[in-house]
């Protein structure tokens, strides 16, 4: 089976560093990398990643709005969201942009890989399982994780 390719797109290179280092020690293909969304848009737009991985809130084009054109223009691509914000206002607005997930940075490693991984188990490619949420979630500062498939 081939490897999934991503994007991850994220202002804080420390974070995007990472988040590189470990998905591809978990098998997936990182095919670039962007420090804010309007790179994001432009690399997805030339390299055609399985999926983006996106953070919220970026300088020179937000996550929201990098979403909402990658839709338009990449339907088939996935968008998550990995955000530091644990909101659901904010997590409604990402679905509502297109993103097919929203997940809290605080979830763990086990829910971002399942998430990214979705779309290659899934048989239309791009819907996420339903909503995984426990308790927590609800409170500011939560270790969850939320995850929620595009409407």
């Amino acid at each position: 089976m081939r490897r999934l390719r991503l994007l991850v797109a994220d202002d804080h290179q420390a974070v995007r560093e990472a988040l590189v280092s470990v998905l591809e020690l978990a098998g997936f293909e990182v095919v670039a990398q962007a420090g804010d969304g309007a790179d994001a848009v432009a690399l997805t737009r030339k390299l055609v990643p399985d999926v983006v991985l996106m953070d919220l809130s970026m300088p020179v084009l937000g996550g929201l709005e990098a979403t909402r054109l990658l839709r338009e223009v990449l339907p088939d691509v996935p968008v998550v969201i990995l955000s530091g914000f644990d909101s659901e206002h904010l997590e409604q607005q990402a679905l509502a942009a297109g993103a097919a997930a929203y997940l809290v940075k605080g979830c763990t490693l086990e829910q971002l890989l399942a998430a990214l991984d979705q779309p290659r188990r899934s048989s239309s490619g791009a819907a996420l399982s339903p909503p995984v949420r426990s308790a927590t979630r609800r409170r500011a500062g939560s270790d969850s994780c939320g995850r929620s498939p595009r409407r």
